[in-house]
């Protein structure tokens, strides 16, 4: 079981495979084949940040003064950002870990495991400094049944993804094809969580922050956002587009089409019986209504169709952008403050290189 440490006989450094090549031997970035994932694993090493950065103290004042419909919505949001980024932090690198034969796709993968960690940290302590007794809170958070069912498909394709990572890691299970689609599967299902489900919950979030309360929060989860949709989903993306370019892929691909368009469909179906929920009950939102976030849910649904090459009639996909609010948040530049009015989002850490290197300067003094 050597190999499964360190393949002393690997012989495909010259062109290894993303998925289910042969098993790891040297990080090698002599030879670099993924170009655009390489860059994304640097973009978020640059993006680096800490869950402490923002002083969520002001916020203590805002839950207690604010409507009790805008308080029942940002807890049930929160509730669900909690529990599906405390999913995604245990459940990207550490499962796919034995599928990963790319230096390139392990360090971008693994480097994005550890940003969840930062964003499930973030919710964490948005709770513990933003309520007087934050473990009530805790539980009423775990009581929203409703958050636990819209995750409920994304960690069905997860849970069949961690049990073949253990059974391939011990040998248990071959590299075959159904081992294959079933990594596959659960790429898609990354996808699914991080362009629809994500994007659907920064709404609401946003949506109140608009109204002037909970501004910490707001900065917080705009940087959660940007490394979603800047980071992960694009690697999501450019590991789906690379194993559709392969043989496997394209098998995978014929062989679970059905699987992935139920899936798409279902993680679709689900947030619009969370927004009908979320508005239900006398709870309304300034600026917002169960339409308008619909739509929004189906715009970015119909990226993640476009994406995979699936059609269906059963929705009525927005032409343009139906929540134009939601570009300033996603943008930071657009909202940046000054350091003295409120903590700042907008940076990047490790960008500056040096190109002077044995470079002699003629100065005169």
């Amino acid at each position: 079981m050597t190999d499964s440490v360190f393949n002393y006989a690997k012989t495909d450094y010259h062109a290894p495979q993303l998925l289910l090549g042969e098993k790891p031997g040297l990080f090698d970035t002599v030879n670099r084949h993924y170009p655009e994932i390489w860059q994304l694993y640097k973009t978020q090493k640059s993006l680096d940040w800490d869950e402490n950065e923002f002083d969520y103290s002001s916020c203590n004042a805002d839950f207690k003064q604010c409507s009790r419909a805008t308080f029942d919505m940002m807890i049930k949001t929160l509730a669900w950002q909690w529990e599906a980024d405390s999913v995604a932090s245990r459940a990207i690198a550490p499962v796919l870990a034995p599928f990963i034969t790319s230096s390139e796709l392990w360090a971008a993968w693994q480097r994005i495991s550890d940003n969840e960690v930062v964003h499930a940290a973030t919710y964490s302590e948005i709770v513990r400094n933003s309520f007087d007794n934050p473990s009530v809170i805790l539980d009423e958070i775990l009581r929203v049944e409703q958050a636990h069912a819209r995750l409920e498909r994304v960690v069905k394709v997860f849970a069949d993804g961690y049990k073949a990572s253990h059974q391939y890691a011990l040998g248990q299970i071959p590299n075959d094809q159904a081992t294959y689609n079933t990594v596959f599967k659960m790429v898609v299902a990354l996808l699914c969580m991080e362009r629809i489900q994500f994007m659907a919950s920064f709404a609401v979030t946003f949506a109140i922050c608009d109204t002037g309360l909970f501004q910490p929060i707001g900065k917080a989860i705009q940087k959660i956002a940007q490394d979603e949709l800047e980071i992960h989903v694009e690697l999501d993306r450019a590991v789906i587009r690379r194993e559709l370019s392969t043989e496997r892929g394209k098998r995978a691909y014929a062989e679970c089409k059905d699987d992935i368009a139920a899936m798409i469909e279902e993680v679709v179906d689900s947030e619009l019986r969370w927004i009908d929920y979320l508005f239900s009950e006398g709870r309304e939102l300034v600026g917002m209504t169960a339409d308008r976030l619909g739509a929004w849910t189906l715009f970015c649904a119909h990226d993640v169709y476009q994406t995979l090459g699936i059609s269906t009639d059963k929705y009525d996909f927005p032409a343009t952008n139906p929540l134009r609010f939601m570009e300033k948040w996603l943008n930071i530049s657009k909202t940046q403050a000054s350091p003295q009015e409120q903590d700042i989002a907008a940076y990047k850490v490790g960008v500056m290189r040096r190109t002077d290197e044995d470079v002699v300067f003629d100065v005169d003094f």
